[in-house]
């Protein structure tokens, strides 16, 4: 069977080592779970989906993507039009796009417009759609830190720390159980289990 980087090196996709290097990355963390479904938020040039469908012949694929003015410009509209894809058009930020999602999927990467406005909307609305144990990816972080995209704005790492906080002083005196304190955690920080940081992307665990 090909490697995810071999994979990725067939079909062109930026995740493969030669570019952002997220192959590796996605090989180790994967490989410690299940996958039976899967989803990526923007389709781009359909490489990315293409190297999924291939690594997972036997999952459940889908994408979100938002069939607006920025697909056309960079993709020359690219229709998804991929054997084994589940296409769902609409905007990752907002329900009603995500009411045509499935829920207990085993991991979801955002790989869409890299605002991070953007990235909380859709992490908020799709983490949920996670299994436990399942695993959500943001990727393109390092865009964050360009004004192009943040407009000089907040990057999504102050909301990811803030819930890292959230987690860890629920109350003035906490013993460090994750599960007993769950009921003093703000709500938003409750369903997530653990944090993991690499070069460009933040990977989170659901409780």
């Amino acid at each position: 069977m090909a490697t995810l980087s071999e994979l990725a090196n067939k079909y062109g996709t930026d995740k493969r080592p030669e570019d952002h290097n997220y192959t590796p990355m996605y090989e180790k963390l994967l490989s410690l779970i299940e996958v039976n479904s899967l989803l990526e938020i923007g389709l781009g040039s359909g490489a990315s989906m293409r190297m999924w469908i291939d690594y997972y012949p036997n999952a459940k694929v889908y994408c979100i993507e938002d069939f607006g003015e920025e697909n056309e410009r960079l993709w020359g509209k690219a229709d998804g039009n991929i054997e084994g894809l589940n296409l769902i058009s609409g905007d990752s930020t907002i329900k009603e796009t995500w009411d045509k999602v499935p829920f207990e999927l085993d991991f979801i990467v955002d790989d869409g417009d890299h605002h991070p406005d953007s990235q909380i909307k859709t992490l908020v609305q799709g983490f949920s759609h996670l299994r436990t144990g399942g695993l959500y990816f943001i990727e393109d972080t390092h865009c964050n830190f360009t004004e192009l995209y943040t407009g000089g704005k907040d990057i999504i790492y102050s909301s990811i720390f803030d819930l890292i906080v959230k987690q860890q002083i629920p109350r003035m005196s906490t013993d460090g159980n994750f599960y007993r304190n769950i009921p003093y955690m703000a709500a938003e920080a409750r369903p997530i289990l653990s944090y993991h940081f690499y070069k460009s992307i933040i990977a989170l665990e659901k409780a």
